[in-house]
């Protein structure tokens, strides 16, 4: 009985710790969805390991397949260590330390079990007798298989509830004052490099169209100022709109023509008249806000004939909500809550219904995507910092983001 103990020991170490892991520290902070689905991948391939000795003899091309799997699950369960840096206490990376260490020795100790319940002897070894080692392994597959169910549907549906709970958050910008211009520590920063990459774009499209002519132009939720101040500096005569009156104070401080008309505004509800500018943008806007179909309504509305209607939003797709809201809580110092809600990310083609129900006909659509294979997004990812060299670029995939230019046409 010894000998049987001594073999059950890792299992129950290991139960423990990911029970405190799981019940403990999962639940004293938020754990978010990318995070309990890797969670649920890893115990699945540790699932598909213990069920190799249940159904399969110990013959060498079994024991191989089982030594491959058992590799793959030692790796996988690294995986979300870079995030954890920025989201686990000490003693929670701790733990994970101890859980690295216990799962290859429960892998080897099921080996061995393994190839006790078979023909072939385990010379000098304690085991146990082969039916209370079928036993052993049966129980832990149980243990897991169980363990398993708990993590989809408890993870899931409280991830449900957060996602029908608060909406999204809008106040964040009230508080940012010059970090709008200055923060690398902050989603702003992806802002302000996004921004770099639109504004020469818009800028472009305005020249190459109307020349050196001076357009009334509506930057609606201008916030700090990104696009509105080039605008000016290019010679527009520009209107920039936007609820937060923090961020409005910031803008104006920020514009060297000192000439931007900062109003504070709601986009739902313009008070212009109609047909009173020639060019209407909404950059990074549309995504944060249930009410898009009013906004571009109203961006219509104050629209000339003939006039152009820029806008910036995400992608409502996997890799969209990926890149956009989980890789910057993720990599991004001091990202909060609920900045970005999946639900409100758009697809082109509901942009362009929505467009068009209102006299607006997208002419022009890029995709954009940050550059990835450059330092700074190296430095990104393992220091949380955005530096002023991080770049976006435009692509052909639509995929994460998208800009783009419409027409009015009545």
């Amino acid at each position: 009985m010894s000998g049987s103990v001594l073999w059950f020991l890792p299992f129950a170490l290991q139960g423990l710790a990911m029970g405190v892991d799981e019940f403990g520290f999962h639940h004293q902070r938020a754990v978010p969805r990318w995070e309990w689905m890797g969670h649920a991948l890893d115990t699945s391939v540790f699932l598909a390991c213990l069920v190799c000795p249940l159904v399969l003899a110990p013959e060498p091309a079994n024991l191989r397949l089982y030594g491959v799997l058992a590799v793959i699950s030692c790796i996988l369960i690294t995986k979300d260590e870079f995030i954890h840096q920025r989201l686990c206490s000490g003693g929670e990376h701790w733990l994970h330390a101890v859980l690295f260490i216990l799962h290859p020795i429960v892998l080897m100790a099921t080996a061995y079990l393994w190839i006790s319940t078979g023909t072939a002897a385990l010379k000098g070894l304690p085991v146990p007798a082969p039916a209370l080692a079928r036993g052993m392994l049966l129980l832990q597959i149980l243990v897991v298989s169980g363990f398993l169910a708990f993590q989809i549907a408890y993870w899931s549906s409280r991830q449900q509830k957060e996602e029908d709970g608060p909406g999204i958050n809008n106040t964040i910008y009230d508080a940012l004052g010059d970090r709008w211009y200055t923060a690398t520590d902050d989603p702003v920063a992806l802002l302000r490099a996004e921004s770099r990459l639109r504004n020469a774009w818009v800028l472009s499209e305005l020249k190459t169209q109307f020349g050196q002519r001076s357009l009334a132009i509506l930057d609606v939720a201008c916030g700090g100022g990104f696009l509105a101040n080039p605008l000016a500096e290019a010679g527009h005569d520009v209107t920039g709109i936007d609820l937060s009156q923090d961020s409005l104070e910031v803008a104006k401080r920020h514009d060297p023509t000192r000439s931007v008309s900062y109003l504070s505004m709601d986009a739902r509800a313009l008070s212009f008249p109609d047909g009173r500018f020639d060019v209407v943008c909404m950059m990074d806007f549309l995504e944060h806000l249930p009410e898009r179909d009013a906004v571009i309504r109203e961006a219509s509305r104050v629209l000339r004939p003939e006039g152009w209607f820029f806008f910036h939003t995400f992608n409502r797709t996997p890799l969209g909500g990926l890149i956009a809201i989980k890789g910057v809580e993720w990599f991004v110092k001091n990202t909060p809550r609920h900045m970005h809600v999946y639900s409100l990310f758009l697809k082109p083609s509901e942009l362009r219904d929505l467009c068009a129900r209102h006299h607006l006909a997208i002419e022009v659509v890029r995709g954009v995507r940050p550059r990835i294979f450059t330092w700074a997004f190296l430095k990104l990812l393992f220091t949380g910092r955005v530096s002023d060299q991080f770049q976006f670029t435009f692509t052909r995939s639509q995929s994460i983001g998208y800009c783009g230019r419409a027409r009015k046409f009545v």
